[in-house]
């Protein structure tokens, strides 16, 4: 019983020593951003829309989502290397990739945690939907957006270089909106937009497909930046 209270006591310190290194200490900064955000647009839809749908809610929890996991993602490596954390990490032999996995997988459960409750205020106070369904179509683009960020951090190895590469892509992406909407190859996809001269089932297997190049695409990247990570002379030079 000693034993395990003192495992989870030291995985609980550890897991909140890893985070505010990974949030640098804004990270309830980013949680009130992202329901400022979520609350305002909210309110101006609910106000706005006559008839609301799920692609209403699926658009209004997007941004916020996006949001949580925009910042661990994309200055990680710049959090370590404020902190002087970075040079202790490479420091140990093969030890420095299961360290920025293990954070990405806690920034990923984080934000699928976070999303519950702002899931629940929108089924509450909009419309009623399915809440898990939605949150598991919601991380596909967590899981994407955040490997994006990630790969590319490893390569500037700079935060805010980063970021402007993000939302450069972001607005290119936004600006071909309408050339990709209903194509598999579209990252801001939304599932329960159908397009009216689309088949049902045509649309059911052009978003399995959308699923699974983003779930490899993610997976390709979280490789490619942890191949990055065996540079150390690139990051610490």
């Amino acid at each position: 019983m000693g034993r395990n209270s003192s495992f989870i006591k030291n995985t609980y310190s550890l897991a909140r020593y890893n985070m505010r290194i990974i949030f640098g200490g804004k990270f309830i900064y980013f949680i009130l951003a992202a329901f400022i955000f979520f609350l305002v647009f909210g309110i101006i839809i609910a106000l706005d829309s006559d008839d609301m749908d799920l692609e209403d809610i699926y658009a209004l929890l997007a941004f916020p989502a996006i949001l949580l996991v925009f910042f661990p993602s994309v200055f990680g490596i710049q959090s370590d290397a404020d902190q002087r954390t970075l040079e202790i990490i490479f420091g140990i032999p093969d030890y420095r990739y299961k360290v920025w996995l293990v954070r990405y997988l806690m920034i990923i459960f984080l934000v699928f945690l976070l999303l519950f409750p702002f899931a629940g205020l929108a089924y509450y106070a909009l419309i009623s939907f399915p809440v898990l369904r939605m949150i598991l179509h919601l991380m596909v683009l967590v899981l994407f957006v955040s490997a994006l960020g990630f790969s590319i951090s490893t390569m500037v190895r700079n935060g805010n270089a980063t970021a402007v590469i993000m939302v450069v892509f972001g607005l290119a992406l936004l600006i071909l909106a309408d050339a990709l909407e209903g194509s598999k190859w579209n990252i801001f996809l939304n599932p329960f937009n159908i397009p009216r001269d689309i088949n049902e089932i045509v649309w059911l297997e052009t978003i399995r497909q959308n699923r699974i190049i983003m779930g490899i695409g993610s997976v390709v990247l979280i490789l490619l930046g942890l191949l990055n990570l065996q540079k150390r002379e690139k990051f610490l030079s």
